[in-house]
């Protein structure tokens, strides 16, 4: 894979890692920071993966392509969902959302993916759901990439204002799709958009930064570190126009973290840093698994403990990130030794190619 895209797949994740480990009350910053970009960061790299590894539209054959990414995405969604539902049922005392032990609240938190065991799990079928949607569009208007990019925006600006729909995120599916299709942009005009990356490099990067710090210190542009569901409350409190204006700010400020980002992946390449690459790979693992040894922490930490935020802090982003990570190791070396438990891969996100 593209060292740059590789590079971004792990800034993303240690991203998710970090910003699930402060108190917000301890580091708003960095939290209002982290949140204002990194999960468009995602939803934008995997666009650019799926146009990367899938141009010719026309010939995909819709059931299949559904079908894998159902394996891929809503299988590890619904199996960790499930083994995390118990614990969290019991620990109820301890959780930040309270869970009832029924039929009816553990088919909730799957159908409603903000109300998850593991909240932040709403990526997955927002993503599941987004690709198929983007396929179906290439399809219909023939692999016209420009066109399915006018319906994002539509979807985004328009569509979004006059819905709220929670179940399945519908409104996050609508809010991300955006991001989606700017990573498939990306990757079909690389090569130019490099090009003026390139040419007003310490422009950009100062721009983007400051805009950056800009939402995260001040009040300026305040609560853009939206999701979908959070999309759907500021309709509530927005007009029509002062919706599609504070829309625009959180489009903006979400591309500034990814340019930002690809900024740095562009530092890291050039001067052959190395030291993130050990975690190429297991990205999709830490994303699944950290939930379970940062919930540890925080409990053991913050509740029983009481422990400064100094401490918890950094052992809940160490072992969000490394435990995952030993897991795979772990479990890919015992597969391609032993041959067995091969949907362990599956479950786990675990690449064993690479």
């Amino acid at each position: 894979m593209n060292k740059n895209i590789s590079f971004l797949q792990v800034f993303g994740i240690l991203l998710v890692v970090l910003g699930h480990s402060p108190n917000e009350e301890g580091i708003p910053f960095l939290s209002k920071w982290i949140y204002s970009f990194h999960m468009p960061l995602f939803i934008f790299i995997s666009g650019y993966l799926f146009y990367l590894t899938t141009k010719d539209i026309c010939n995909v054959k819709l059931f299949d392509f559904i079908k894998k990414k159902f394996i891929r995405l809503i299988l590890p969604y619904i199996v960790i969902s499930s083994i995390a539902y118990l614990p969290k049922v019991f620990l109820s005392k301890f959780a930040q959302r309270s869970i009832d032990l029924s039929i009816g609240s553990y088919v909730h938190s799957l159908l409603y993916p903000w109300d998850n065991v593991i909240r932040f799990f709403w990526f997955l079928p927002t993503l599941f759901f987004i690709m198929i949607i983007v396929v179906i569009l290439l399809k219909i208007t023939k692999n016209k990439l420009y066109i399915v990019f006018c319906f994002s925006i539509i979807f985004s600006f328009v569509v979004l204002n006059f819905i709220d729909i929670d179940v399945l995120n519908i409104n996050g599916i609508f809010n991300y799709m955006l991001f989606f299709c700017l990573g498939m942009m990306y990757c079909k005009y690389k090569e130019r958009l490099n090009e003026i990356l390139r040419k007003n490099f310490s422009v950009i990067f100062i721009l983007v930064f400051i805009l950056l710090t800009m939402n995260a210190t001040t009040s300026l542009f305040d609560g853009i570190s939206v999701s979908g569901s959070e999309t759907g409350k500021m309709k509530e409190v927005a007009t029509n126009v002062e919706f599609v204006t504070y829309k625009l700010f959180y489009v903006v400020i979400a591309i500034c973290g990814i340019i930002l980002s690809i900024i740095l992946s562009k530092l890291y390449c050039k001067y052959n840093y190395t030291f993130l690459d050990h975690l190429d790979g297991k990205t999709f693992t830490i994303y699944l698994l950290s939930w379970f040894s940062q919930v540890f922490v925080r409990i053991v930490g913050y509740q029983i403990l009481n422990l400064s935020m100094i401490y918890v802090v950094p052992v809940s982003f160490i072992l969000g990130v490394y435990v995952p990570v030993m897991i795979n190791i772990y479990v890919k070396n015992f597969i391609l030794k032993y041959n067995k438990f091969r949907f362990l891969s599956i479950i786990l996100g675990i690449n064993l190619k690479r």
